[in-house]
């Protein structure tokens, strides 16, 4: 292979091992050093560490500049001579195609700075010429040529998804998408727009990119087993290296049943909406698929008036059990009850329970009440736990002492004492020998 550029990036509390990184760099036989300068931060060292990351991975700002500095940073370009390629592990435990010698490299700075977050370095063509233009405001092309003038920070603010769902979505047949929600829990952006003359949403996430795609399978199943209960699944795409994904489903455009319970439901409507959730729960026992997020929020009025279940980011196949690694790693978050189901426990779902919450909101017609009478009846075999290991046991039991010592110092009468009195009574529930 032909010599290719990359760079690397020793972040502000890095820089202590800047002389021994720049050393062995030059000792190199295959690196030449084509340029080495000291930048910094136009604005907030958070904002700008976030739009440089982008959608590509996880990121806690505020955390990336206490573990990093947000102050002046060193960039060095260099040319590997003879590139290789091999697979590689990534952090988040998949492999990926990347430069041996840079991946190498990389790896072994980082551990020279102390903390692997000090150390940013590139391990691809693709990867150095969109990190480069950010860092100096010129492409690849133009250092291929030699090290160019005019050298500048380039860093565009929240550009990075806009950039993937220009590109790979007019792939895929999207259009005319924009932005309709940001920086929500688990995902950076939701986009509204075109999907081949279909209005469409978009939802982008790199903290949870493998529940996107797993929003997409399970929703899919859904709409084979039943259209009328979920919006159309319409394509899903996932980056190479796993840290970034987005699905496009049908826009519902009507409101949630949170918002026609606040106007008024008729009882013709209510009518209605029982017969469609028992069409729901009965797709999800046939399926064999626990939603495990449902309330009226989540429930869409479409064109016909029927109901539409949104939101399975989070859903599990009952008999093939498994997590988002992100939520594994955020153990709060892995057994988090959604507030349709807080008296089950930590780690306790069921869908029929909190459809049968759904219909207790609806005026109680004729049709309601069998309806809910057919839900209880059902509700106790369609129950799923999924047990903590005893670390996360044991740490569950420490956010509880943590809980009663923020009640202790805050007393009765703070207005957040009612929120840690309950999310205490449900975790030592769940801790229970």
């Amino acid at each position: 292979m032909s010599a290719e550029l990359h760079l690397f990036v020793l972040w502000e509390k890095a820089r202590f091992a800047e002389r021994r990184i720049l050393d062995d760099l030059r000792s190199q036989a295959k690196i030449e050093v084509v340029d080495a300068r000291e930048m910094e931060f136009r604005g907030d060292p958070a904002e700008s560490f976030t739009a440089f990351y982008g959608p590509r991975k996880p990121l806690d700002a505020a955390l990336k500049v206490k573990k990093c500095g947000g102050g002046r940073f060193l960039v060095v370009v260099v040319r590997d001579l003879e590139p290789s390629y091999a697979r590689r592990l990534a952090r988040e435990g998949k492999y990926y195609t990347a430069n041996e010698r840079m991946y190498d490299l990389k790896e072994k700075y980082r551990k020279w700075a102390g903390r692997r977050h000090r150390v940013h370095g590139t391990t691809d063509t693709g990867e150095f010429a969109r990190d480069v233009f950010l860092l100096t405001g010129r492409t690849a092309a133009e250092w291929e040529r030699g090290v160019p003038g005019g050298i500048a920070l380039n860093i565009p603010a929240k550009a990075s998804w806009r950039t993937v769902v220009d590109t790979v979505g007019a792939d895929l047949g999207l259009s005319d998408c924009r932005v309709v929600l940001e920086g929500k829990y688990i995902n950076d952006v939701f986009f509204e727009g075109r999907f081949k003359g279909r209005d469409a949403m978009v939802k982008c996430s790199s903290k949870c990119a493998w529940s996107v795609g797993n929003e997409f399978r399970l929703a899919k199943r859904m709409f084979a087993e039943s259209p009328g209960v979920v919006p159309e699944p319409l394509a899903e795409w996932t980056s190479e290296d796993g840290r970034m994904a987005f699905t496009v489903a049908e826009r519902v455009a009507g409101p949630s049943l949170t918002d026609l319970l606040r106007r008024g439901v008729s009882d013709g409507e209510a009518d209605r909406f029982a017969a469609d959730i028992l069409n729901l729960a009965s797709a999800l026992k046939r399926t064999g698929i626990l939603h495990r997020d449902l309330f009226a929020d989540n429930l869409l009025v479409g064109a016909d008036g029927h109901l539409r279940a949104i939101d399975w980011q989070l859903s599990i196949d009952r008999a093939d059990y498994r997590e988002d690694p992100w939520v594994v790693r955020n153990w709060k978050f892995r057994y988090v009850v959604f507030g349709v189901n807080r008296e089950l426990g930590l780690g306790v779902w069921n869908d029929f329970h909190a459809l049968g919450k759904v219909l207790a909101l609806l005026p109680q017609t004729e049709a309601v009440v069998k309806a809910s009478e057919r839900l209880a009846a059902e509700e106790r075999g369609m129950t799923f736990a999924a047990p903590p290991d005893r670390a996360t046991w044991l740490k569950l039991r420490l956010y509880a002492l943590s809980l009663r010592l923020q009640m202790l110092v805050k007393g009765r009468r703070h207005r957040k004492y009612a929120q840690l009195e309950r999310r205490l009574r449900t975790i030592t529930g769940y801790c229970r020998d």
